[in-house]
């Protein structure tokens, strides 16, 4: 299994203290990280050194988190890398659509869901290695239900026919 080193998280958020505390839980589990403010910022990153995973805030100054998720999955070098949307707008109701739609989109192409803010640091830190299937010491906090679903949801699109088969009998065995 995968280490967190080995793995390189590029982390977008236009809000210094939200990307120092998710850059610091992601370096302190052992990930490599990458931080841009803004979309245009993180194309020139990608652009360099694609990353393995984006962290994306959904409002961004200038264009908006969706924006750069689709120009993420429009270019194949690029469709199959994780996203995790982190934001705290989910709830108000075009962040929410454009969300919904997002995330119904990339079913066919590579994983995505979303926290919402506030977020603590272990289950940031958890969903980024399960998205990942990277193995992190300590395990985390303890994820709730909904977690889990969108979890176990984003794994499950991105799976090959043999891992449906395999998910399905473990799922029926329990």
């Amino acid at each position: 299994m995968a280490k967190p080193g080995d793995k390189k998280v590029l982390v977008v958020d236009d809000e210094e203290d939200v990307v120092f505390f998710l850059s610091t839980a992601l370096e302190d589990a052992g990930f490599r990280v990458e931080t841009a403010s803004s979309v245009d910022e993180a194309l020139r990153s990608i652009k360099a050194a694609p990353p393995d995973f984006v962290s994306l805030d959904m409002v961004l100054p200038g264009k908006s988190g969706i924006v750069l998720f689709h120009e993420l999955r429009r270019n194949p070098a690029w469709s199959k890398i994780p996203v995790l949307f982190v934001t705290g707008h989910a709830k108000e109701e075009h962040v929410s659509r454009d969300l919904n739609e997002a995330l119904e989109e990339s079913s066919m192409v590579g994983p995505a869901t979303y926290l919402e803010k506030p977020v603590t640091g272990a289950r940031y830190v958890r969903a980024v290695a399960d998205l990942l299937g990277v193995e992190i010491e300590g395990g985390g906090e303890e994820a709730d239900a909904g977690d889990l679903r969108r979890q176990a949801e984003a794994l499950l699109r991105s799976a090959d026919s043999e891992t449906l088969k395999e998910a399905l009998r473990l799922l029926k065995k329990s």
